[in-house]
Parts: C-alpha cells; sequence; structure tokens
C-alpha cells in the first residue's frame, strides 16, 4: 500500500481538525454556519465561516438573527436576543407598555412615561434607519464606530437607540438589549437616536417599554 506523503498527510490532518473543531453558529431563520467565533461587540457577532477546511470570508450576524452558538469542544454557549426574549418575558408580565415610533431624526423625544426610583424598565425595539446617506442600521447602530463630540454619547455608535431620565439626565445606550435597566433617579422617559446630524437621516424604529 502506498503512503501519503508526510506534508500531505499534515495537511490532511489539519483540515480534519479544523472541522472537528470548528464552532457551529445557527440563525434564527435555520441557516447554519460552520467556522470560528472571532469578536463579539456592539451586538454583532464576527465570525469566520470555514469552506473547503480553510477560512472563507469573515461574516458579520447582528445578535437578534442568531440563534445560537455551539463551540467544539462543546463550552458555554453565546444567548442570542432571541433566547433572551423568552427568559424576559417573565419579567414583563404585568408591567404596563407603550408602544412609540421613533422617527431617524428625532434627537430626543419625550415619552410621557414618569418612572420611579429604582423602577425597572424593559425595551423591545425592531426596525431599521438610514443615516449618513445610505447607510442603514439598526437598533444598535453603526458597526464600526466612529467618535464625535457632538453626539449625545461620542463613544457610542450612530444611529443607535438611546434614553435618558429627565430633560438634563445622562443618556445611556439601548441598542437591541433586552435587559432591564434599573432606574437611580425619578423622572421623565426620553429616548432618541444618537447621532450629530439628523437632517439626512430616515425611516424609523418601533420601541416597546415595559415599565
Amino acid at each position: 500500500m502506498r503512503k501519503l506523503p508526510a506534508a500531505i498527510l499534515l495537511c490532511f490532518v489539519f483540515t480534519f481538525s479544523i472541522f472537528l473543531y470548528g464552532d457551529t453558529l445557527y440563525t434564527v431563520d435555520n441557516k447554519v454556519y460552520t467556522g470560528k467565533l472571532v469578536a463579539f461587540k456592539f451586538d454583532t457577532v464576527y465570525f469566520n465561516v470555514y469552506k473547503f477546511g480553510k477560512i472563507s470570508e469573515t461574516k458579520r450576524f447582528p445578535l437578534f438573527k442568531i440563534h445560537k452558538i455551539v463551540f467544539n469542544p462543546k463550552k458555554d454557549m453565546i444567548e442570542s436576543s432571541f433566547e433572551i426574549e423568552q427568559k424576559y418575558k417573565k419579567l414583563r408580565r404585568g408591567k404596563r407598555v407603550k408602544t412609540i415610533i421613533l422617527k431617524a431624526g428625532t434627537k430626543w423625544m419625550d415619552t410621557n412615561i414618569k418612572l420611579r426610583e429604582k423602577q425597572s424598565i424593559l425595551f423591545s425595539t425592531t426596525g431599521s434607519i438610514v443615516i449618513k446617506g445610505e447607510q442603514k442600521v439598526y437598533q444598535y447602530g453603526e458597526l464600526n464606530v466612529s467618535f464625535h463630540m457632538q453626539k449625545q454619547l461620542p463613544t457610542q455608535p450612530t444611529g443607535a437607540i438611546i434614553a435618558k431620565i429627565g430633560k438634563e439626565g445622562t443618556p445611556f445606550y439601548i441598542g437591541a438589549n433586552l435587559a432591564p435597566f434599573k432606574i437611580n433617579k425619578a423622572g421623565k422617559l426620553f429616548i432618541g437616536i444618537n447621532d450629530f446630524n439628523f437632517d439626512d437621516n430616515s425611516g424609523n424604529f418601533t420601541v416597546k417599554i415595559y415599565y
């Protein structure tokens, strides 16, 4: 029986090991990708997709589009907003809910919701807007964050959903976050778009507030 050259055998073992130890990403629309999780920031997963035993491309997946990621050897799973949505249903029970259409050109909008100190609130957001000409973003804003002093939150993504308590309150990031926020002072809730130029924005988000 003819033996394979060492270099070819080594290549085969390496290729097989990639498939063997690759992570598996499942989307909410039942697509499956094998590869490697390389980064996670601003509610976006960066995933190296394998094809024929090597990296084919790096894909970006907004967290709300991911059902789960299984690591191989199997370790902990990353919870997606799909799974978190189910978890936080219990926390929403018994709370009042208000649905607001947040237009892309809105710096701050008074929700007319009065909150108590230490009250917990939750958000559920959908939709997309256009910023900077034709750049489409979702609730978490731009993927490549640009710093600008005139934004309400200069270090956070442009186009993201943000909030504050009271007209003079400190802004905080909402994005696509489904987890509860505990209010540290009483006052009216304001929501807005994190941006410095609202003239070229279009579209809107639908924001559900549980309080």
